[in-house]
């Protein structure tokens, strides 16, 4: 179920307002306008900008064409592992790549660490999540068949991987809402002993719509599906279709950070239970000049928090398609301090 916030269409510098009901995080915002206006936002999300952090692959190799999804864990000693879908001209098939950085910023490529091979994978893997508990690392991936589903993976290393030989572990069901496609695109997040996967589902009682739904796991394997958690809202100017996102806790917040078909740009939604979620619009909007590595879009987002660091890699699209994997960082307490006074500014006029 998902409450309708205050909402912002950015274009160029002027941003439209739907607004009915705000809750922001722990801000305790009040007294939202009550009306539609156009005005001009004094309080944009100040993100530091990265660029290219993983650029693609000299002719021949397996990321030469697009570098997407990707997906990272910061390690004990302070480095970062990515893995990521590495797409080559020679040939049609989403290779699983790894690469290793001790700073998030500079990187080295490992090479492939997993191909498609079964039929539920088709002949794409789209990294998910990686979770790293009692030395297993543990991944969560997308396969392409079932209308999009979602796999599971072991390794002791995180690069020689196990498949796990009952996937997929979350498929369509019959006569539910995603009767025609479930788990192409999901995020797992573990909150205590309890995996929480959100994925994308959709169904043929409204075709068009693309949901995200929740499911629940006690071991990462056997699912249980909880219903919608994040609709579309076109009443809000959104797209009937969501696209790849993010999940992730943000000072004891459930937060989604999401793109829709049509605006690959990232929208916030956040929530208290991880169930009832509100929408926040826009915080990171693709590049506006034709040079930007990410004008086309920028979206399949990867969140991690250090210390009071928000940091982001995320899929950058440039003038000519082509996917590279860039780079945002910004000041925790200063993303939740400018979203709320963002909001207030609006409410007051």
């Amino acid at each position: 179920m998902t409450k309708r916030a205050i909402f912002f269409i950015i274009s160029g510098s002027i941003i439209v307002i739907a607004a009915i009901a705000v809750s922001l995080f722990t801000l305790n915002i009040i007294n939202p306008c009550e009306t539609q206006l156009t005005v001009k936002d004094p309080h944009p999300v100040p993100w530091m900008l990265g660029g290219v952090v993983l650029d693609l692959g000299g002719p021949g190799d397996f990321d030469d064409k697009s570098i997407e999804s990707p997906t990272l864990i910061q390690l004990a000693d302070g480095s970062y592992a990515m893995w990521y879908r590495g797409q080559t001209y020679g040939d049609k098939i989403g290779r699983l790549m790894y690469a290793v950085s001790t700073d998030g910023i500079t990187w080295i490529k490992k090479g492939v660490v997993m191909v498609p091979t079964e039929q539920y994978e088709g002949d794409k893997i789209d990294p998910m999540t990686v979770i790293l508990e009692n030395s297993v690392y543990k991944m969560w991936y997308g396969g392409q068949s079932h209308g999009g589903c979602a796999c599971y993976a072991t390794s002791p290393d995180g690069i020689n991987w196990t498949k796990y030989p009952e996937n997929p572990v979350l498929k369509k069901t019959s006569g539910n809402w995603d009767n025609e496609g479930a788990g192409g695109q999901h995020k797992v997040i573990k909150s205590g002993n309890t995996y929480i996967m959100y994925y994308k589902g959709y169904g043929d009682d409204n075709p068009g719509w693309v949901y995200y739904g929740r499911a629940e796991s006690s071991d990462g394997v056997a699912w249980a599906k909880k219903g919608k958690a994040l609709s579309p809202d076109p009443v809000l100017g959104e797209s009937t279709a969501l696209r790849n996102f993010a999940a992730f806790r943000l000072d004891g917040n459930y937060c989604i950070m999401y793109a829709m078909a049509g605006n690959l740009q990232l929208y916030l939604a956040s929530s208290k239970d991880g169930k009832s979620y509100s929408k926040h619009g826009l915080v990171f909007p693709k590049a506006k000049t034709p040079g930007g590595f990410d004008v086309k879009w920028a979206t399949s987002p990867c969140i991690l928090t250090a210390g009071d660091t928000l940091k982001m890699w995320y899929e950058g699209g440039d003038i000519n398609g082509r996917v590279r994997t860039l780079y945002a960082e910004i000041n925790k307490t200063q993303f939740l301090k400018t979203l709320k006074t963002r909001v207030e500014a609006l409410s007051s006029r």
